[in-house]
C-alpha cells in the first residue's frame, strides 16, 4: 500500500475509534446497546441523544441494564446523596461510578438514581422564590374622619422536592377615632413532592378579627396535595386533607374540633409576567357538624406601577356558615394596595 494510503486510513481508523470512545453507551435489558450522549435522567425518564438520529430516545429507567459515559456526570440517589463521576462497566442492573471523590469505584443499583445529569449542569434544581408584598392606607379629614390600612404579604420558596409558603394580612380601619375594622391572618405550609405532581402537605394557619368576636382562630392540618401546572406563566395546585380547629372568642364559648379542610391556589401570568391574575381558596368543615363550614377566598390582578412597583386590586370573601353571635355569614371587602413583585 502507498505510504500516503496507509496514513490515511489510520488516521481514519483513528477518527472512528476516538468518536466511539467518546460515546456513551446504553445496554438496554433485551442485550440492545445504543450509543450517543446522555441528555439526562429525571425520575424513571431517560433522555438519549443516538449518534444515528437527529431526534432524542426517551426511555424508561428500569429498560436499562447498563450505563456507560464518556464524561464526567451528576448522580442524585434517592436518599438525597450527590456523586460525580465516570459510569463505567458493570454489572447488569447496577451504575459503577469512577469519581474523585472516593478511592475506589462505587457501584448501586440504577434503580435507586432519582436525577443524572452532564457536568456542567446541577443535578439538583436551583431552589426558586416567589411573592409579593403590599400595603394600602386611605386617610380623610373633615366632615368625614376615616384612616383604612391594609396591607398583605405571601412568597413561595421551592426546591426540587420541597415547597414553603407563606401568607399574612392585615385590615384596620378607624372612623372618628373608633376602631370599625380589626382583623389579621397569617398561615405557613410545607409541602413536600412525592411525585412530579402529587406532595404531601401540612399547614398551620392563625386568623383574628374583632368585629366577628374572633379572638383568635388557630388552624394545623394535614393532607394531600396535586400540582397541576407549574410553570413560569401558569401555577395551579389543590389540596384536600384533616385538620384540628380551635376557637378563641371574646364573648362567645369557645370551641375545638376535627375539620376536612380543602385549598386551591391559581395563578395567570401575562405581557411578559407583568399582569398576574390570582385566586386562592381555603376551607374547612367542622367533622362533628356539617354545617359548620368556613371559607375564605382571594381574588385579583397585580399590575405594573412605578419605579418597579406593582399594584394589587382584590376582592376578599369570606364566608361563616355559623358566626357567632348576630355577625353576618359573608363579609367581603375590596382591597386597593401598592407594592413589590418578585
Amino acid at each position: 500500500m502507498h505510504p500516503r494510503h496507509l496514513l490515511l486510513s489510520v488516521t481514519a481508523l483513528g477518527l472512528a475509534a476516538t468518536h466511539t470512545a467518546m460515546a456513551d453507551t446504553i445496554t438496554l435489558g433485551n442485550g440492545d446497546r445504543i450509543t450517543g450522549s446522555l441528555v439526562e435522567i429525571d425520575g424513571n425518564r431517560v433522555k438519549f441523544q443516538p449518534e444515528a438520529s437527529d431526534d432524542p430516545l426517551l426511555l424508561s429507567l428500569d429498560t436499562i441494564a447498563r450505563l456507560e459515559t464518556d464524561d464526567t456526570i451528576q448522580v442524585l440517589m434517592e436518599d438525597g446523596t450527590e456523586v460525580r463521576g465516570q459510569a463505567v462497566a458493570s454489572e447488569e442492573g447496577a451504575l459503577r461510578l469512577e469519581s474523585d471523590q472516593f478511592d475506589d469505584p462505587i457501584t448501586f443499583p440504577i434503580g435507586q438514581i432519582t436525577r443524572v445529569t452532564g457536568p456542567d449542569t446541577p443535578v439538583r434544581e436551583p431552589i426558586r422564590t416567589t411573592g409579593n408584598i403590599s400595603l394600602g392606607a386611605r386617610v380623610t379629614d373633615g366632615n368625614t374622619r376615616t384612616q383604612t390600612y391594609s396591607g398583605t404579604a405571601d412568597a413561595s420558596i421551592r426546591s426540587d422536592v420541597n415547597r414553603i409558603r407563606f401568607n399574612a394580612e392585615f385590615n384596620r380601619t378607624r372612623d372618628r377615632g373608633e376602631d370599625t375594622v380589626d382583623n389579621a391572618a397569617g398561615g405557613v405550609r410545607y409541602d413536600h413532592f412525592v411525585t412530579d405532581a402529587f406532595y404531601l402537605n401540612s399547614n398551620v394557619s392563625l386568623a383574628r378579627d374583632r368585629f366577628r368576636d374572633l379572638r383568635l382562630r388557630t388552624t394545623a392540618g394535614v393532607g394531600l396535595g396535586y400540582q397541576f401546572f407549574d410553570t413560569g406563566t401558569r401555577t395551579l395546585s389543590a389540596e384536600a386533607g384533616i385538620s384540628y380547629v380551635n376557637e378563641d372568642y371574646y364573648d362567645a364559648e369557645n370551641q375545638t374540633n376535627p375539620a376536612g379542610r380543602w385549598a386551591l391556589d391559581y395563578e395567570e401570568r401575562f405581557a411578559g409576567n407583568g399582569i398576574r391574575l390570582f385566586h386562592a381558596q381555603e376551607g374547612l368543615v367542622n367533622l362533628e357538624d356539617a354545617d359548620d363550614t368556613i371559607i375564605s377566598t382571594r381574588t385579583g390582578v397585580r399590575f405594573p406601577f412605578i419605579i418597579g412597583m406593582t399594584g394589587t386590586f382584590q376582592i376578599n370573601f369570606d364566608y361563616e356558615n355559623q358566626p357567632p353571635g348576630d355577625n353576618r355569614k359573608t363579609d367581603t371587602a375590596y382591597v386597593l394596595t401598592a407594592g413589590y413583585s418578585w
